[in-house]
């Protein structure tokens, strides 16, 4: 029987980089990332794509893309992208993992993901501070918030609502998965 060694986010940040190899951080223990599909990068450049182009017109903040979010001594998470606030990039050390959660996570879901556990690490961005977390579903072309008052959907020419992070931002959750 062999003991489990659990990582620390220090630890964590220092592992040796591995080629086309990610991994989160849960309980102190490493989960490798799957590989993403090109429908899942598309739709990740789709939403970054019209994230930076609100933002070049509201400069409110930055877009990041695969960044590490340390949400506890214990968790990384890694959202497909993140939304920090100009308040938040300010908190940032640029020599470490991001201490903290991203104002805004966006996951793109994949139909390989367990929803558990997928629904578990929205829950970890919750509370460790995000404002919320967007769950973008492609097969099912819709788009779920996760604030602290619950989830609500999105379908079709709606638009997902953030205007206490992103007021103003207007984008069909259909342009998204077209």
């Amino acid at each position: 029987m062999s003991a489990t060694t659990l990582l620390t986010v220090e630890q964590f940040e220092q592992l040796p980089q591995e080629d086309d190899v990610q991994y989160e951080l849960k309980d102190g223990k490493l989960v490798r990332m799957a590989n993403a599909k090109f429908g899942h990068e598309r739709t990740k450049f789709r939403v970054a794509r019209s994230l930076m182009a609100y933002i070049l017109q509201h400069p409110i903040g930055e877009i990041y893309s695969e960044t590490a979010f340390a949400l506890s001594p214990s968790r990384v998470c890694i959202p497909d992208v993140a939304f920090l606030s100009n308040d938040s990039v300010a908190n940032g050390d640029p020599e470490h993992i991001y201490s903290g959660a991203p104002d805004l996570a966006i996951e793109v879901v994949s139909e390989s993901e367990n929803a558990l556990e997928l629904r578990q690490k929205i829950q970890d961005y919750l509370d460790a501070g995000s404002q919320a977390v967007w769950a973008f579903y492609p097969k099912l072309r819709v788009i779920a918030v996760y604030d602290q008052s619950g989830v609500r959907e999105f379908r079709g020419d709606r638009v997902p609502e953030a205007p206490e992070i992103l007021p103003g931002f207007q984008a069909r959750v259909n342009q998204f998965f077209e």
